[in-house]
This record gives structure tokens, sequence and C-alpha cells, in this order.
């Protein structure tokens, strides 16, 4: 049965139409077949004289199966059938066989005898691609990821991204592809290169189908000596000798990365994955034919070869270690975790303006090879090449409302604080400084005692520091601040680090949130602070900090005003903010799980919960115990009253999870209801819950010059919302950009409404969203995304202060025991936020 949805689109604001990177797919699928999609599976290819399977990596495997149809078998693929690199292989006309296998060359043009690969193609089911007009109109039975129309878009995009990847050289993943261009990489990040990348993805939308086409950019590991490449990225000469952080730093840049053995006897094999960093392999042991011996033992009798002592090595799951000396990097995408200086040439590299992204998608559109492409041909289909117009509405702007005075930002969405007094400040009734960097003490003491002067400009009631004092981290952290503090037992205690004090700000993190429940706030002292700190350059600096300061002691520097946080404050309104982090590709560390709640009135301030779970769980396995905590702290905060409304925003979740996650989620919550409420659904709150995502390569671009912020880089003013054309077809959704471009081209937010248990329209809830981007405390601007989920991703990234020392939670390497991959373990390792400080917005 059909679903219907009120698609009506919201009316405030301005109309305003903008282009996006979307372009039209025309498809008359009965004008070129039967209208049906033909479906098969391709087994994994065994060596035509063994029976063992072949596991080959996507590339190899396409390469495998376009030479199997355009060159060994021309006739019975006609059309050509798109391969998705894994499994399937799609055609709109049905090929002359239900199970065949074939004998295809593992390498093109050889001289020698071939080697064959036995590749056994097995037809599957055919696909009425009507089907698809079902989510296209709105049934919402057809999102079933399983289902006909699933299949069909999955087709689509195979289709869409079959004949880009095939040219060279090209490097791709799941929906990019990147090639390289004249533009080299800056040494700042050598040796990895930076490659231009197209983005394409087929989507449906209300009525049309429509293909999502963005450039990025891929970092490439080039093909190299992994001894030389290790030694560049380290900017070192000698990889013997590396002290305790290079070695994690370089654990972290190997693992992941695909090699070569360059060894007599490895010659065309497969490239094998580094698991992890090994040093001194020489004197790794291991058996060989019941003998054991040492890797340099074995590489002297085998290879006549000399592994010098403290030689580096890396680590394979089932081949075991070899030295780096021998191993050789193909070239393929850059996995790991990338680091600060990576960010700033990728931004750099992408373009600068929305102008500048919109030339660029054009000039590359012959990259995608939409109108050659002999699948798409084959099928029928056509991409429009001119982008869509979408239409949109500017949303009016709001107010900031501050202790005596009201403010309307720049258009831009850009407030600031000086001379402003709190609309809620702070109290405290006593503070302390705790110096680990050794700062000039002349120098240090105008610092603090300017940064007293302002908060007390702010409205927060506060004392001159207790005392400032001058410790040794090396004496160990948390007895230093617990000394210091155990006279005046502070509210707050303001912490200097040293440049590089990754170590320190975890010990001060752990002993205020965890031990003994003292808010800190650190401050690292660089060559930069302490000049503008001794000429009396610090305003913006303090005003920075006393923003965070003042959220974290229960105060509220100021709120939006309009529409949207009237109607929020008319009841007793509760939001929520969640996020689950996971970790990195092959590691064995949990995910973790955050929820924050509203409390107060204006919806400013808040208090979070966090949990440990089985890694890569999305669904937040404790909601009903995070949620029933929620529920009893805004109670308790408001004389035993309940919430009447909450709006829930949901970080994280990818659309295959939609369902399942608004299923376990709705019926986590429901038991708490239960309990605090009673069992009549009638006193129930009204629940919207509402998806945020982040991950996506929608862009708007302006038609008019006059509707951009001309002290920016033209992109669209902040509050730019879009509610038709590119909207999901069966569930309510839109784009909003709520926040000012600083470079580059905005990201709007994409919320997608699962619940709407008020039956609010699109409008209030795009306002409501809208004004909630003002919300965060941290910032004298609109964000990008409603402050709960800001504040729910920094508590996710608190985890690691909630560890043990023993579990270096920073540190993403596969585990290397049972008990470290079980979740049981990860738990009994992880400690609470101390009572004291629970209410308090500690993680800003």
């Amino acid at each position: 049965m059909s679903t219907s949805i009120d698609r009506k689109p919201g009316t405030a604001g301005t109309k305003l139409l903008a282009l996006t990177n979307a372009f039209e797919m025309k498809w008359a699928p009965r004008t070129s077949g039967s209208g049906y999609v033909y479906h098969y599976d391709v087994i994994t290819p065994l060596w035509d004289s063994k029976t063992k399977e072949i596991p080959i990596g996507n590339r190899k495997g396409t390469e495998l199966i376009m030479r199997l149809q355009e060159q060994i078998q021309p006739s019975v693929f006609n059309p050509l059938g798109a391969f998705d690199g894994k499994k399937n292989l799609f055609s709109f006309q049905q090929y002359r066989f239900t199970s065949e296998e074939f004998q295809v060359p593992w390498e093109s043009g050889s001289s020698h005898r071939p080697k064959n690969v036995s590749i056994k193609v097995v037809f599957v089911r055919k696909i009425n691609v009507d089907n698809l007009k079902k989510i296209l109109m709105g049934e919402k039975g057809s999102m079933n990821p399983e289902g006909e129309a699933a299949i069909t878009l999955n087709m689509l995009n195979v289709f869409v991204q079959a004949t880009p990847r095939m040219q060279d050289p090209r490097i791709y993943n799941t929906k990019s592809f990147f090639t390289p261009l004249n533009k080299s990489s800056s040494d700042k990040i050598r040796p990895l290169e930076l490659w231009r990348g197209y983005f394409q993805s087929v989507r449906p939308t209300f009525g049309k189908v429509i293909v999502n086409v963005d450039v990025t950019v891929g970092v490439i590991m080039p093909v190299g000596p992994l001894e030389k490449l290790c030694a560049d990225h380290l900017r070192v000469r000698d990889l013997s000798r590396l002290n305790p952080p290079d070695i994690q730093k370089l654990r972290l840049f190997v693992k992941g990365l695909k090699v070569e053995i360059v060894l007599p006897g490895h010659q065309g094999k497969r490239p094998k994955t580094i698991k992890d960093l090994v040093t001194n392999v020489g004197e790794t042991t291991f058996e060989k034919n019941g003998v054991k011996t040492t890797v340099a033992e074995h590489f002297k009798l085998i290879h006549n070869s000399i592994i010098r002592p403290r030689s580096l090595g890396v680590r394979f799951s089932r081949d075991g270690d070899f030295p780096m000396s021998v191993c050789r990097t193909v070239q393929q995408l850059f996995k790991s975790r990338t680091s600060p200086e990576i960010v700033r040439e990728a931004l750099a590299f992408s373009p600068a303006s929305p102008l500048k992204r919109m030339q660029a998608i054009k000039a590359g559109w012959q990259q995608l090879h939409y109108e050659n492409s002999p699948f798409l041909i084959g099928a029928g289909i056509n991409v429009l090449a001119e982008p869509m117009q979408v239409k949109g509405r500017q949303l009016p702007p709001l107010q900031i409302g501050f202790k005596r005075d009201h403010i309307i930002p720049q258009r831009s969405g850009v407030w600031d604080v000086m001379r402003k007094k709190f609309i809620t400040p702070a109290t405290v009734r006593t503070w302390i400084v705790v110096d680990f960097a050794a700062a000039d003490m002349e120098i240090l003491n105008r610092f603090v005692h300017e940064l007293h002067q302002a908060m007390m400009d702010k409205g927060i009631s506060i004392p001159a520091p207790h005392n400032i004092i001058r410790r040794d981290p090396g004496s160990g952290v948390a007895g230093a601040l617990l000394s210091a503090g155990r006279e005046s037992k502070p509210d707050m205690i303001l912490v200097i680090l040293p440049e590089s004090a990754a170590s320190i700000y975890r010990d001060v993190k752990r002993f205020g949130d965890i031990t003994v429940g003292v808010v800190t706030q650190c401050v690292k002292w660089s060559q930069k602070l302490a000049s503008d700190a001794q000429h009396g350059r610090c305003n913006q600096y303090h005003n920075n900090l006393i923003l965070k300061i003042n959220a974290k002691l229960g105060g509220t520097s100021c709120v939006p005003l309009g529409p949207a946080m009237d109607y929020l404050g008319q009841l007793p309104t509760m939001v929520l903010g969640a996020d689950v982090s996971h970790p990195g590709p092959g590691s064995a560390l949990p995910s973790i799980a955050a929820l924050v709640s509203s409390f107060d009135k204006r919806v400013c301030a808040y208090a979070a919960s966090i949990r440990v779970q089985e890694s890569r769980t999305e669904v937040i396995v404790d909601l009903t115990n995070m949620f029933a905590i929620a529920l009893k702290t805004f109670k308790g905060k408001n004389h035993g009253l309940l919430p009447k409304r909450i709006f829930f925003f949901r970080d994280g979740v990818s659309e295959g999870e939609f369902t399942i996650v608004l299923e376990k989620e709705l019926s986590a919550m429901k038991a708490a209801t239960i309990n605090e409420y009673g069992p009549d659904t009638k006193n129930w709150p009204q629940l919207t819950f509402i998806i945020v995502g982040k991950r996506h390569h929608f862009r708007f671009f302006p038609l008019d010059h006059r509707a951009t912020d001309s002290r920016g880089n033209d992109n669209l003013h902040a509050g730019f919302v879009v509610d038709q054309d590119i909207i999901h077809p069966v569930y309510p959704d839109f784009y909003l950009q709520s926040q000012a471009g600083l470079k580059g081209t905005s990201r709007p937010s994409h919320y997608t409404v699962l619940a709407n248990g008020g039956g609010l329209p699109l409008d209030n809830l795009q306002q409501i969203a809208f004004a909630l981007c003002h919300c965060y405390q941290r910032s004298t601007r609109s964000v990008k995304i409603p402050a709960p989920v800001y504040y729910a991703d920094l508590v996710c990234r608190r985890a690691k202060f909630h560890f043990d020392d023993d579990i270096n939670f920073s540190d993403d390497m596969s585990s290397h025991s049972d008990e470290r991959s079980h979740v049981d373990f990860y738990k009994d390792h992880f400690s609470k936020i101390n009572e004291a400080i629970r209410d308090k917005m500690y993680f800003v």
C-alpha cells in the first residue's frame, strides 16, 4: 500500500533560486529493451588447474570481467554488462546462458603461455525497473534494501561509474575515482600525493532520478620503497634510531598499506596488507620445518642478505614478518588517519569558492564519459549536462540576546561578544592556576589578570585566582593538581600547558572529569600567545576562552531570539543530541555512544551520558538507561516537571540504517518513557526524531551574486534552506546551510524526519534547526549542525579520558589478544564521569 506523505515545502523567508551539483538522469528502458534488469552473480575466480579460490581486489576483478566481455566472449556479452568490482554483473539484455564457466587470461597480451583463471557467471533474477517508480512516487514499503527497487538503484550506480573506472591512470573507491593533475602536491605532505577526485552517486528524488557529481581530493600513496617513504614521512635519514613517539607515528602511517615483497619467488603475487610495525625485525622468531629460527637467520641462509640490528619490519596476518627493506608500496589510496598538514594541503587543493567548484565539476565532465559510455548507451540512459536549479529560501536572521541588549548578526551568521554581558553569567567561588609550561611568571600574571578582568566584564562573578603555582609535569600531573587545590578546593583549575603536551592534557582531563570532578580549562602556552600576552593583545583569545569557561561552569553566554525559540519555550521541551563514533578500519577498539540532553527553558544547557558498546554498532545499545537519566535530570532541574515535547537530533546514521535505528532507538526510549510517564500514551511527550547528515556531496551555488556575502567567498548566506527538487521521495527532508562560508563551498546539513510526533510542518522544523545552530556556546557564529549534535560529538571524543592508563585509546591498531577484542574488556576499563560535574557542560 502506498503511504502518502505531506511534502508541502516551507514558506518562511525569501524565495531564492540556486544551482546544485545534481544532474537529471533521463531513462527510457522500454525503448531500449524489455524493461527489465538482468542480475548475474560472478563467482570468485579459480585457477584453471586448481580448485583454490583467488581473492582479488575490485580493480583486478573489473579488469578480468571486461577482458571476458570484450576479448574472450564479445558475442555472448552483447551489450556489455556492468560489474561492481565485487560479485554483481548487471545487464539490460538477458544473456543466452543461466550458468556458464569461462576461461580468462590473468594478464592481457602476455608473450608467454597465458595463465588462465576460471570465472563462473550465474543468472540470479530479472528485475522489473518499474519497481523503481514506487520509490520515486513515495511508496515507503519500496525502501527495502534487498528489494528490486534498491537493486535497480545499485545497478544504475554501477552503470554510471563503470566507464570512468576503466580509464588509466585511475584509482577508485566505492563512489569516487581519482586522477593525477599537473598540479603537484606540496613537499609538506611528502611522500603522499594529492589527486583530483570525482564523486558520483545516483539518487532517487521525488518523481525523478538524479546523479550527484562533486569534486573531491584523494590522498595517494605512490609506488616506492617502503623504507624511503617512511623516512620521508618522518623527515629522517635513519630509521634505526627512532624515539617511541616517532615509532608510534610510523606505526599509524604503515598500518593498512598494501605492499609487494621484492624477493625471488614473490614476483607476480598479489600485494599484502600491513597489520603492524615490528621493531628489530631480525630478532623475531618463527618455526620453519619444526625448527625455531629468527628472521635474520632465515634471510642470511635463504637470501644471503644481512638484516642490521634494530631494523624495522612489518607484520602480515598470515605471512609473518618481513624487513621494510624488501617491501615496495603499490599505488593506492592512503586510508590511515590524515595529519593536520594533509588536511590543510587538501583544503588548499580544493576549489576556493562555489564558482570555482562548479567550474571544476563542469571542466571534469569529460572525465565522467556519460555521453560515450557503452553501458549507459546500451541501457538508453542519458545524463543531462546542465546542473539542476533548485528552489530555496533564505530564512529570516535571528536576533542574538545578551544580558541587556539584543543584536542582529551579520548576514553571514556572525556576531561578537565585545562589550557584552552574558545573559546568564556563571559564578565562581574560587579558582587556581597551575603552570606546567614554565612560562615567564611576569607575563603569565599579566595574562591571568587580564583574563580575570575580562570575565568580570562579561558579568561572571569571580574573585582573583587563589594562587598561581608552577609545577613540573614529570613528577605527576594528577598529584600536582591535587596538591595545588587541596587548600582552596577550587571550582575551576586553569592549566597552562606547553605546546606539545598531549599526555599532560589527557592527565588533566582525566583528573578533572573522572577523579575529582572539577572544571578544568587548558591553555596551550605557545610563543605567539606569550608574545601577545606580553603586549596586551589577548582580547580575542580571552573572549574565546571565557565562552568555554562560562558554559563549563553552568552559564549561558547568549541565546538566539525568534519564533522558533518562543515555540520551544511555550511548553517544557527537551532537546536531545546523539552520536556514535566508530574506530578506524581494522581496529578492535569499541564504538562510543553519547547522548546530550537539555534541561533549561532556553535549551542551551546540556547534561551528557557516554557508553562503550560493540565495535561498529550504530544503534545506541544502552539508550533506555541514558534516556532515563536525561528525563530524571530534566525533572530535577525543573521542579518535578517532565518534558512535554522532545526533539531528538541523531547524528551519523546512513540511509540504509534509518529503519533499524528508528525502530530500535524508539523502542529503547519507550521503556524509559513508561517508567517516568506511565503506560497511558496520552501522557507521553511528543517526540520528533530527526537524522542530521553531514557526509553527503550536495552543494548549493548562487545564481545571483547579490544573494551572497560579499565579505566572504561568494557562498550563500547562512540560513539558506532547500526542501524541493532534490528531496528524498519517501522521507520528509530538507537541506539547511546554516553557517557562514569561511573557505571553499559551504556544506549544508541534511535533515531527515523519521518521526514527527508533534505533526509540525517542515517550516517549523527548519526554523528550530536553524535556531539551534545559533546555540553552540563555544562560538560567536552559527554553526553547521545543531548545537546538541556538536556536543554529542565532543562527548564521544572525550572517551579516551575515561579509559584507564593502560588503554591507548588514540591508537587505532588492531588488537593483539582475544581479551582486547571483547567489548567487556573495554567496559571494565572505562570510568564514569564524576558525579560532581555530571550535569555540567564539562565537554565544551
